[in-house]
């Protein structure tokens, strides 16, 4: 699986465009994302994070707080993660605890809010997100680049973006005239 994200020029555009190809809408999310990164300097975003989700909406079998730490490898336009940890909890401050207490080499970046809508498409999963303060984007989880790089065309979907959206969003919030 890999996984890739392109900028759309707008969410309604994108959702008729994925329906048009008989993408089946399954769901509709909203969360926020709290970002750690490791304390020492000059690391690699995609070399360790952790993530605290708290999801506000969503239909997926899931508690309402995940906390994972993965490391991130980008292949040509895509990426694969690899998940190191993965907890569910209650509450942010359980799992802000846990960060304390079992991983405390990191500490709090950023966080924002993201609002999507989820399609199926084959064997495909499409995410069409609106990310605060960002642009219109959409993620999908392909089997292969190719299958990738050809439903971004189909889309119609703009520019691919090549790094985390973790690493967009902290430099858009430490200087929001970037965006």
């Amino acid at each position: 699986m890999i996984e890739g994200r392109a900028l759309v020029q707008s969410l309604e555009k994108a959702k008729a465009s994925v329906t048009k190809l008989g993408g089946q809408f399954k769901s509709y999310y909203i969360f926020k994302d709290v970002i750690f990164v490791p304390k020492k300097k000059n690391y690699n975003w995609g070399e360790d994070l952790v993530r605290v989700r708290v999801y506000c909406k969503n239909d997926w079998p899931t508690k309402k707080v995940v906390l994972v730490r993965k490391k991130t490898e980008w292949n040509g336009r895509g990426k694969k993660d690899t998940i190191i940890l993965k907890k569910e909890f209650d509450t942010e401050k359980e799992a802000f605890a846990f960060i304390k207490e079992n991983i405390s080499e990191f500490e709090k970046e950023c966080e924002y809010s993201r609002e999507g809508w989820q399609y199926e498409l084959k064997t495909h999963r499409i995410f069409i997100e609106n990310i605060e303060k960002y642009r219109p984007s959409i993620e999908i989880e392909a089997d292969n680049e190719s299958d990738l790089q050809i439903l971004f065309q189909k889309i119609g979907a703009g520019k691919i973006v090549t790094e985390s959206v973790p690493e967009i969003m902290r430099r858009i919030l430490k200087n929001p005239s970037i965006s």
